[in-house]
């Protein structure tokens, strides 16, 4: 018994940057829960994170924690902290009992293991580290898509007269040759296809290397109360920032139970354009079930949601924010015209004007410095992980 209040009380120091946070930095946060005791993050410092990494971060500090802070698996967070953790840190400032890191091996600017003297003193834990996503793989696909001449939208055609669905429709109709052969394509074969297709401003699809398995471990045990007030919201949530957190926790404060739609790979390309999305629909979605704001999540939900749709989710009310990603639409669509005709929309401000464009803008004016730099580390992390 004596054993168990201790693990129960015993605190966790989990540390990291933390930049464009992915699920992979969740699964860690989630692995370290699962230790059992309260879970203490450390979010590395700006100018400690460019020292030891060579770039500063896309995401501020401050940015960063308060993303954490909205992990359901984290109890307390410590902003700017030092890449390097001592025995000295851990005790007097963290006042923790153990670290728990990836098995990955992390370097510090020193070129020493970072935690070289937790382990010394036997109070590191190791979890699983997450293949198959990484901050250096999401600042690829983002100068990818951005060296790509990007925002090569699909033609913007007059569409008065023609119906939103049918609009939306031709729109899906010219992505499915495209979907299909990316999705059939294997690593052998991008880059053929990527030599074919350098001229064409052709950004592929995300690949999915999500297991299956660790959605069971990412979804809530929240049950929906009986007469529940269910608040609906949808969206892409790639690049996933503190402008979509606020929005969750905002809307969250509308009801009970929070329903969350995220649309699928070809949704997002055929109403943003080639090369969103960014992030596979499976990783987006596991991201916004770590949130501690999100009940539920809908994988390839409707653009347009339709009356029987809403009402079958026992939809009581559809938020949507006040600042969106119109600057990277292919065109203006009203994708919530039912629910404003069943009288059930609302419009919130979040309080946050952060958008994904802005995350585009910050990655465009410092693309030189982050190519030469994610080329660095995803060769490294290619020889240690794949």
């Amino acid at each position: 018994m004596e054993n168990n209040i201790e693990t129960r009380q015993r605190r966790i120091y989990v540390d990291g940057v933390f930049d464009l946070i992915h699920w992979g930095h969740l699964n860690a946060l989630r692995q370290a829960y699962k230790l059992g005791g309260e879970i203490v993050v450390g979010v590395v410092s700006d100018e400690e994170t460019k020292q030891t990494k060579g770039i500063a971060p896309i995401y501020s500090a401050q940015e960063r924690a308060e993303l954490i802070r909205g992990c359901r698996w984290v109890d307390d967070v410590i902003v700017d902290t030092p890449y390097d953790v001592s025995l000295n840190f851990l005790k007097n400032v963290a006042k923790c009992d153990i670290v728990a890191h990836g098995d990955d091996v992390a370097i510090g600017a020193s070129g020493k293991d970072c935690y070289e003297e937790i382990k010394q003193a036997g109070l590191f834990i190791s979890v699983r580290r997450s293949r198959g996503c990484s901050t250096s793989t999401t600042l690829g696909r983002l100068v990818e898509a951005l060296t790509s001449d990007r925002f090569s939208h699909f033609s913007s055609k007059a569409r008065s007269g023609e119906d939103l669905l049918s609009q939306f429709e031709k729109l899906v109709e010219q992505n499915e040759a495209q979907m299909s052969r990316d999705q059939l394509s294997d690593d052998g074969l991008h880059e053929i296809e990527t030599k074919l297709q350098k001229n064409e401003m052709h950004v592929r699809f995300p690949r999915c290397r999500t297991p299956v398995s660790l959605f069971a471990k990412f979804i809530p045990n929240t049950t929906k109360p009986d007469g529940a007030r269910v608040v609906y919201v949808d969206g892409t949530f790639d690049v996933f920032h503190v402008g979509h957190l606020r929005f969750l926790q905002k809307a969250k404060e509308y009801g009970d139970y929070l329903i969350v739609g995220i649309y699928d790979d070809q949704t997002v390309r055929t109403i943003k354009g080639n090369p969103f999305p960014v992030n596979h629909l499976m990783d987006r979605a596991l991201t916004v079930l770590a949130m501690k704001y999100a009940d539920d999540v809908i994988l390839g939900a409707p653009f347009i949601p339709s009356k029987n749709y809403l009402q079958n989710l026992e939809v009581s009310i559809v938020v949507v924010g006040n600042h969106s990603d119109d600057p990277l639409m292919t065109g203006s669509f009203d994708a919530h015209s039912v629910a404003r005709e069943m009288g059930i929309l609302t419009h919130i401000d979040s309080g946050c004007t952060l958008t994904s464009a802005d995350i585009i803008h910050r990655v465009s004016s410092r693309i030189d410095q982050i190519s030469s730099n994610v080329e660095r580390r995803c060769q490294i992390e290619k020889t240690l992980y794949h």
